[in-house]
């Protein structure tokens, strides 16, 4: 029984990624050439070359959505609320997160503000409605756990610590030019990206940081920065090198210090958080019965 359970889950999972991939790919087609970005041929990479772009992207698609399925499917047990709402908390954290990669390099590839951000709601929408429906469909139960929620100014803190690490790694890259992502066509707008993407992360901090909770706050930590980040943001950023010659460096350098960055951040936000007045610090851990 276990075994059919397991099994019918394992189709579920896939049939919604399917659905998701074909979700993204209606709704690329179907926006209007004004609002798309013009990708020029001799900027595209050797296996975009090869099979095309559309293909390629296909094929980005079903890695990338795979990935953050699999990521949910790691810690559905551990997001609270009830089913729909736990897939969207989820979806809504990946979404928007991924709608502000696709902004990021506006100033460096030259393309409109609007076009982008058209272009990330394309990706971002069917990661939010895969969320809930995997929420809906995958989950086993209801889940009501206070360990996974925060006291009343800790969320605010843990915001301001999540945008000052991820500003600070990110503005002391771009000065040093270890990482290019139009900083020196559009300082301003580049600044301000790095401000709001440092604060989504706080949100996510919020949203799901619990889920990550382990014996100590570094476990926690790493944990994270690098599975419930890294590959979500690692595996859409990959859509760079996979489509554009000459990037693949830069992004991973680009994984590299964002990924360290939120480690950090979410380190420093346990030490603090656990050591606010009338936070039990074994509860944060997920150790007190």
């Amino acid at each position: 029984m276990k075994g059919v359970t397991f099994m019918n889950r394992k189709i579920k999972y896939i049939g919604i990624v399917i659905f998701s991939v074909v979700l993204c790919s209606l709704l690329h087609v179907i926006t209007p050439p004004a609002l798309t970005s013009e990708t020029p041929q001799n900027t595209l990479s050797a296996l975009a070359l090869l099979l095309g772009f559309p293909l390629t992207a296909l094929l980005w698609m079903g890695i990338a959505y795979s990935c953050v399925a699999f990521v949910f499917y790691l810690i559905e047990d551990r997001i609270p609320g009830e089913k729909g709402a736990r897939g969207f908390r989820y979806g809504i954290s990946i979404g928007v997160l991924w709608l502000l990669g696709y902004v990021m390099c506006a100033p460096k590839f030259g393309n409109p503000f609007i076009n982008e951000f058209v272009g990330g709601l394309c990706d971002a929408i069917p990661v939010v409605v895969m969320g809930w429906v995997l929420g809906l469909f995958t989950t086993k139960k209801d889940l009501t756990d206070t360990l996974n929620t925060f006291n009343k100014n800790q969320p605010f803190i843990g915001i301001v610590i999540f945008v000052l690490v991820f500003s600070i790694a990110r503005i002391v890259s771009y000065y040093m030019n270890i990482i290019d992502t139009g900083f020196q066509v559009n300082t301003d707008y580049t600044l301000v990206w790095t401000i709001v993407m440092g604060f989504w992360l706080g949100i996510i901090y919020m949203l799901l940081g619990k889920t990550m909770t382990s014996s100590s706050a570094l476990v926690s930590a790493v944990k994270f920065g690098f599975l419930l980040f890294g590959l979500t943001w690692g595996i859409f950023i990959m859509f760079f090198p996979l489509m554009l010659k000459g990037q693949l460096i830069n992004t991973i350098l680009m994984f590299l210090i964002d990924t360290l960055s939120v480690t950090a951040a979410y380190y420093f936000s346990e030490i603090l958080l656990n050591r606010s007045p009338g936070v039990n610090h074994k509860c944060q851990t997920g150790m007190c019965k």
